[in-house]
This record gives structure tokens, C-alpha cells and sequence, in this order.
């Protein structure tokens, strides 16, 4: 392959942003690719930018969905506990509120099990 910018010589690389074969002239190297000299710098150093703060984003997702579900697990209890004495009292709220634990005990099931889920993506990722 030949250089993008000089038809005489070899490419030693493709840039990152436009796909342009590039020789060592042309070529600035970044950690993850190389860019075209004075053309896509800003775009490989976006691009990389944009590639570091996604490996972050699996962890960041797997606590949120680990928070929502102490959350609904703290509602469920509430709302079970509430539950419980009223249907002493012989009150239909008593089912209600048994109810709404019941569906807050679900949100956390699946919360939980979403968030099982980006950590092990996360680590099949690293290895």
C-alpha cells in the first residue's frame, strides 16, 4: 500500500480516523493508532478519549444497578413490614402494600442479576 499524501512511498500505517494509508512522514503515532500528520490528530485523540471513558462505562453500570437494587430491597421491606400490620387491622391497604413489596422485591431480583451481568461482561472483557 502507498502513502495517502505521496504516491512514491510505502505506507507503514493507517490513520485512525480517515482509514488513509500513511507513511512515516505523515504518520503521528498515539497510544492506540496513528493519525495523519496536521490533519486527524484531534479526531485519534477524540477517538481515544471516547474509547477509555467506555471501559469505564460496564463498572459504572454494574454499581447503578447494584444501588437500585438495595434500594428496592429497602422499599420491599418497608413496604412488607407496613403490609403485614395492616392486614392485622383487617385493611385492604394491607394487600396493596404487600403487593408493592412484592413488585419492588422483583425490581430487585432483576436489578441484581443485571448488575451480575455487566460485571461478568466487564471482566470477560480483561481477559
Amino acid at each position: 500500500m502507498r502513502c495517502f499524501y505521496h504516491d512514491n512511498t510505502e505506507a507503514v500505517a493507517i490513520c485512525k480516523s480517515c482509514n488513509r494509508g500513511v507513511c512515516r512522514d505523515c504518520a503521528v503515532e498515539f497510544k492506540n493508532g496513528v493519525a495523519c500528520k496536521n490533519r486527524c490528530e484531534a479526531e485519534v485523540e477524540a477517538l481515544n478519549q471516547i474509547i477509555d471513558r467506555s471501559k469505564t462505562s460496564y463498572q459504572k453500570t454494574s454499581s447503578a444497578y447494584s444501588r437500585n437494587a438495595i434500594i428496592y430491597l429497602m422499599f420491599a421491606v418497608v413496604f412488607g413490614f407496613l403490609g403485614v400490620t395492616e392486614l392485622r387491622e383487617r385493611s385492604v391497604l394491607g394487600w396493596a402494600m404487600l403487593a408493592l413489596a412484592l413488585v419492588f422485591l422483583i425490581s430487585t431480583f432483576f436489578n441484581y442479576s443485571n448488575s451480575r451481568r455487566f460485571m461478568s461482561s466487564e471482566t470477560d472483557k480483561r481477559t
